[in-house]
């Protein structure tokens, strides 16, 4: 993994912590959850707090998240809300994190001036030994925590300052004024600023999991979900109350179904695909894919078009084998006439490769993952949606096609990150 390391796609936009003092309210964030303090003086961290080096130094990879539920979180800057989240068990702890940074944006700003802001995500499940642990997950809420009890005692200045504006004579109370003042000394004026995170609950609908192989999670009915995962039958007991189906990740007719049929994903939209360049980047890294196998001295980053096109056509049978390589060339020429793409009769496998998730719908981002499975080959859209999956994927790339994947979601992805979600996301609503 060290290329992806050396060029940012893993552990990159991650807030640095070098500063001693922020470096000793990590630590006293660490005691507080019963952990060592770190050795280290100089480490990065995710959106959560969460530090591979601290993992490494602590030798405990969970160690804030110990039972892959309950995700513990240090705050020690705003600016941590612009970095990612690392080795997530949810693909919802993203998103929380942003909104609560968003939520409570003055709050976390004047609490981290003087102190460090930890806690959990809590839900209604504290381990995860049955599939209920999972679909009972509705709600979660940010438990928060100061390390100086900087919250608590902007709590208490507030008993204080109304005490002090309800009971006459008040300002004879010596003993009252001076705490009043001593509290204030640390958490400033609090009927000014709005030191107290207001917003920390939020609602949780639909996610992916990592656990039991990794699965996706939707609820169209607040008491029923539909669950979609890898093996073709359910790695778990499929008897819970609270389980509509269960759907094979192997099924792809059985997974366009439900996602069209509750208007999760878009349709064919030919104006889309020409304006993404879609079928263009997925014929590139389809045949640079298969050239990587049967060629592994070969520098895919270097082919000539005119070496590729005669490479094409020797390989061509092999390359057509499984009707991907084919069918994207026949939608390419569609694209091209300003025809209609011709799906009619064609298998719904296929089918995905040319789908996006239907912007307008509240589970876009989730969806769009989930289609991810289906075109596993393109590491540009598998990097974008599902990192943990690009990473899983990547371990089985032959040398040189680890080299050409960094290269293309460098030229391809970050050059222009906000260009690609704008696109993938166009027509969202807001």
């Amino acid at each position: 993994m060290e290329r992806l390391i050396d060029n940012e796609l893993i552990y990159g936009g991650l807030y640095r912590v070098r500063e001693p003092y922020l470096v000793e309210r990590y630590n006293r964030a660490l005691e507080m959850f019963g952990l060592d303090s770190t050795k280290l003086k100089d480490f990065v961290v995710d959106a959560t707090g969460y530090s591979p080096q601290v993992a490494d130094d602590l030798d405990d990879p969970d160690y804030m998240d110990p039972n892959k539920v309950n995700r513990r979180f240090i705050i020690l800057s705003p600016l941590q809300a612009t970095a990612p989240v690392i080795d997530s068990s949810f693909s919802s702890t993203v998103d929380l994190m942003q909104t609560f940074f968003r939520e409570n944006e003055e709050a976390l700003k004047v609490l981290t001036l003087k102190d460090v802001v930890l806690g959990d995500i809590e839900d209604s499940t504290y381990r995860v030994d049955s599939i209920d642990d999972i679909l009972s997950i509705h709600q979660v809420e940010f438990r928060v925590r100061t390390g100086t009890e900087l919250l608590q005692k902007a709590a208490r200045i507030k008993v204080l300052v109304n005490r002090f504006y309800a009971v006459e004579d008040s300002w004879k109370d010596a003993a009252l004024l001076e705490e009043i003042l001593e509290l204030a000394k640390l958490t400033g004026d609090v009927r000014f600023n709005n030191i107290v995170p207001r917003t920390t609950r939020f609602d949780l609908k639909s996610f992916w999991t990592r656990h039991f192989g990794g699965l996706y999670v939707f609820h169209d009915d607040v008491n029923k979900a539909v669950v979609i995962g890898e093996p073709d039958e359910p790695a778990f007991d499929g008897d819970s109350p609270a389980l509509d189906r269960y759907i094979s990740l192997n099924d792809p007719d059985q997974v366009f179904q439900y996602l069209f049929d509750t208007g999760r994903v878009a349709g064919v939209e030919p104006g889309w695909l020409n304006r993404s360049g879609m079928v263009d980047r997925r014929l590139r890294i389809l045949v640079r894919t298969a050239i990587a196998h049967s060629e592994p001295a070969a520098d895919l980053t270097t082919l000539s078009d005119v070496w590729i096109r005669n490479w094409v056509h020797r390989n061509f049978d092999a390359l057509s084998k499984n009707g991907l390589f084919p069918f994207l060339t026949r939608i390419k020429k569609a694209l091209m006439n300003r025809t209609t793409p011709p799906v009619r009769n064609t298998s719904l496998a296929l089918v995905l490769q040319i789908m996006r998730a239907s912007p307008a719908h509240a589970d876009c981002v989730l969806v769009n993952r989930l289609l991810s499975e289906f075109s596993k080959y393109d590491f540009v859209q598998r990097y974008a949606v599902n990192k943990e999956g690009f990473y899983a994927d990547y371990k089985g790339y032959p040398e040189n096609m680890k080299e050409y994947a960094v290269q293309v979601i460098k030229t391809d992805y970050f050059s222009d990150r906000q260009g690609y979600w704008d696109i993938l996301l166009e027509g969202a609503e807001g």
